[in-house]
């Protein structure tokens, strides 16, 4: 049976409720409660205020947005580096069809893939206004939009032919506004990339039934340089490879825990509202006028000889058991990734020691920003191949150095003095304080010397004297001013701009 843009791929619905589930963990507390017991079941017998006060009751740890933002923020503490064509240097500024810019947009692929594993990119050119001098961009989507996809193998190459996508494009008919859109990408029966758009019709959005949809206009094969593509300009992002085959999202483990201690939370703390609170218990033969209406050190009671007053109060360990269960589902969402939410013994051991802990979390992030920048540069290469014809002119770096590592001040004058005794080059020497942060890691070497130039030429040892200055300041400590020899200037020549390497010894 032929397949229609109605249609979804097996792997699509197979893993949309994992989706679904990782972003509302993302979306945090609020947006789990709002779904009632698709993620907190009513226990038999409570009725629906019960298990209102129930549910309100319960606390859900917000572990998965913590931990994405932290391992997105290790990956962007440092800007991306890109190098395009210049006909292509607009995209730095708004890459996207949103107006993001390439740093925005790199990030946005790094949260998709962290989060649920997939995100694509489509390559074009505006369809209205497109002359000879447009610059294409980049449409991006993310795994609940790409629908359907199909692989064969053309020439013994695995190809991708076909893709749909939900797709929102502008039209003039208010109808539209309900109407589900679809993209579909194929390759024809000519071998050519051939562009089809879709629309519902007879049933909408808001419908139970199954949508149908009608095309809308003729199919279009676009052009590059008077001359058909041969091949659909959509890159699918993985974890771990760039292939159209959906994975296990990276954070479903995480969140699957995190959804267990919310409902551990929710029994805890409905025992401990059932029973934290001792019951004051009067034995004995009181009648009404003599029964007890207050309690506390302002309220007196008299109650008939031999009668009796204590208190019920909770013993055993159940309550214990779940508190138990909640810390063991912490130590193992930590295990897991989530190390922002352990109890804070890690909070002032040696970066060494930091790095071994976290190797498993690194390994997930160096596979994500490997996909990542892979993906993102095939995307430009692609863009590169239509305006200028040299895809190679393209590269694109995300920032690999995950925890800050400042470059102590013993370390520094070794690399000095191996600078100064010609065991090393000016170009190495630069490299190691950028590693080390000394020096800023989006600033070449070439524009550290062209900076130092400006600055009155060679600084020589007046611009090691202030990078030591710098690594013996206690963390957070503004920088101090230098003045280098030569510089002809108290009045703080040598400056933060100025603590770079000097062009020659």
């Amino acid at each position: 049976m032929a397949r229609t843009v109605a249609s979804v791929h097996p792997d699509f619905t197979r893993r949309t409720a994992q989706w679904a589930r990782i972003r509302d963990a993302l979306e945090g507390q609020d947006e789990i409660k709002s779904k009632g017991d698709e993620y907190l079941k009513k226990p038999d017998g409570m009725s629906s205020t019960a298990y209102d006060a129930y549910k309100d009751r319960a606390q859900y740890y917000p572990v998965a947005e913590r931990t994405l933002r932290g391992m997105s923020g290790m990956v962007f503490r440092h800007p991306v580096k890109a190098e395009l064509p210049k006909k292509l240097e607009p995209l730095t500024e708004a890459a996207t069809t949103d107006g993001h810019s390439l740093e925005v947009m790199a990030e946005n692929v790094v949260n998709e893939v962290l989060s649920v594993g997939r995100y694509g990119i489509l390559v074009d050119y505006p369809a209205e206004n497109n002359t000879v001098n447009s610059t294409p961009y980049l449409a991006t989507y993310t795994a609940e939009n790409i629908t359907d996809w199909k692989v064969q193998f053309v020439d013994g190459l695995r190809t991708l032919t076909r893709v749909v996508l939900k797709d929102d494009f502008d039209s003039d008919d208010e109808a539209n506004d309900v109407a589900e859109m679809r993209l579909e990408l194929i390759l024809n029966a000519e071998g050519n990339y051939e562009v089809r758009r879709w629309k519902s019709a007879g049933a909408d959005a808001t419908s139970d039934k199954a949508a149908t949809f009608v095309l809308v206009g003729e199919p279009t094969v676009p052009t590059v340089n008077g001359k058909p593509l041969k091949r659909i300009p959509f890159i699918f992002i993985n974890p771990y490879d760039l292939r159209p085959e959906v994975e296990k999202p990276p954070m479903l483990d995480l969140i699957d825990v995190g959804i267990g201690h919310y409902r551990n939370s929710a029994d805890y703390e409905h025992a401990l509202y059932l029973t934290a609170q001792p019951t004051p218990v009067a034995i004995g033969n009181i009648n009404e006028k003599q029964k007890p209406t207050a309690i506390g050190s302002g309220a007196f009671w008299i109650l008939p000889e031999g009668s009796q007053a204590q208190f019920l109060e909770f013993s055993g360990a159940g309550i214990e058991a779940q508190r138990q269960a909640m810390l063991d589902k912490e130590d193992r969402m930590a295990s897991l990734g989530a190390r922002m939410i352990h109890d804070g013994k890690n909070r002032n051991e040696a970066s060494d020691t930091a790095k071994m802990r976290g190797k498993g979390e690194m390994s997930l992030l160096t596979n994500v920003v490997n996909m990542a920048e892979a993906g993102i540069e095939r995307a430009l290469r692609i863009a590169a191949e239509w305006v200028t014809g040299k895809p190679d002119d393209v590269e694109v770096k995300l920032n690999r150095d995950w925890i800050e590592t400042k470059m102590d001040a013993q370390t520094l004058t070794a690399l000095v003095k191996a600078w100064q005794s010609g065991g090393m080059s000016h170009q190495t020497l630069y490299e190691n304080l950028q590693t080390g942060e000394i020096a800023p890691v989006d600033r070449t070497f070439d524009e550290e010397k062209d900076l130092i130039e400006e600055e009155g030429g060679d600084l020589g040892m007046g611009v090691m004297e202030a990078a030591l200055a710098q690594a013996q300041q206690p963390p957070g400590a503004p920088a101090k001013p230098s003045k280098a020899p030569g510089s002809g200037s108290n009045e703080g020549d040598g400056g933060e701009e100025a603590a770079g390497m000097g062009v020659s010894r």
